[in-house]
């Protein structure tokens, strides 16, 4: 997806500031994510990845700048921030699943409470996004019987389940064992290969080459460099980049 003048972005970050007490954890942050694109951001730990991207969702509040969402501010107190969130889908690196309900519950509570969706037509959609995640034989077990990679699948399609626009990945493989990451991949990947606007923090390289559109560099709170999976790999400009990748490439 390229980012023309003429297309609006879904996502607008605009000069955003984040303070933990004196510490600046996002500094001057602006960022434009358009419909289906696939941003995948990078970068040391305590860079700030994680703050921004649970900044678009209000699950950190910022102290300075604009995230609007599909044209709407997202922390303004005017705007229903659970409204908003229907349409962004979240997967955090902990599943956060109920873990006194079946996995078929864990998919349709959502829906039917805050979409007042049929709880037939919810469960009908719940059985086709557990195939989906290859785990349609799951759907009545509880979250403790699955293995982590299980654990990540559902929680991937208990977002999906929200019918969202934009779907969010917090490091959605840095809790699993290494034999399980690839089984979560596979579904992030079929999921870009869909169409759907991503954005994902991770620490998979691999990943970031073969789904994102964009990568984004971050350290110490601030976009360093940011262009094509091509650009960052192969040609990086900024000297911290460069460090970085000779670090874990």
């Amino acid at each position: 997806m390229t980012s023309e003048s003429n297309i609006t972005p879904v996502i607008k970050i605009d000069h955003v500031w984040k303070y933990f007490d004196e510490l600046p954890a996002l500094q001057d942050v602006s960022l434009n994510v358009y419909p289906g694109q696939r941003v995948v951001i990078i970068g040391p730990s305590g860079s700030g990845k994680s703050t921004l991207l649970r900044s678009i969702n209000r699950l950190e509040e910022i102290d300075q700048g604009i995230i609007e969402v599909e044209g709407v501010d997202v922390h303004s107190r005017e705007h229903d921030i659970n409204r908003i969130r229907q349409n962004l889908g979240m997967v955090f690196q902990q599943f956060n699943l109920f873990p006194h309900k079946t996995v078929l519950q864990n998919l349709t509570m959502a829906p039917i409470k805050l979409r007042n969706t049929p709880r037939m037509e919810a469960e009908e959609r719940a059985l086709t996004l557990l195939k989906k995640v290859g785990i349609s034989d799951k759907a009545n077990v509880y979250p403790a019987m699955l293995s982590g990679g299980q654990q990540q699948r559902v929680a991937i399609a208990r977002a999906l389940a929200m019918k969202p626009d934009i779907m969010l990945f917090d490091e959605p493989t840095s809790a699993l064992d290494p034999e399980m990451v690839g089984e979560v991949l596979d579904v992030m990947v079929n999921l870009a290969e869909e169409g759907m606007t991503m954005i994902c923090v991770t620490h998979e390289m691999g990943f970031a080459r073969t789904v994102a559109d964009r990568v984004i560099f971050m350290d110490k709170g601030q976009i360093v460099e940011a262009g094509s999976p091509d650009d960052i790999f192969n040609n990086p400009h900024h000297p911290r980049l460069k460090q970085f990748l000779n670090q874990i490439l």
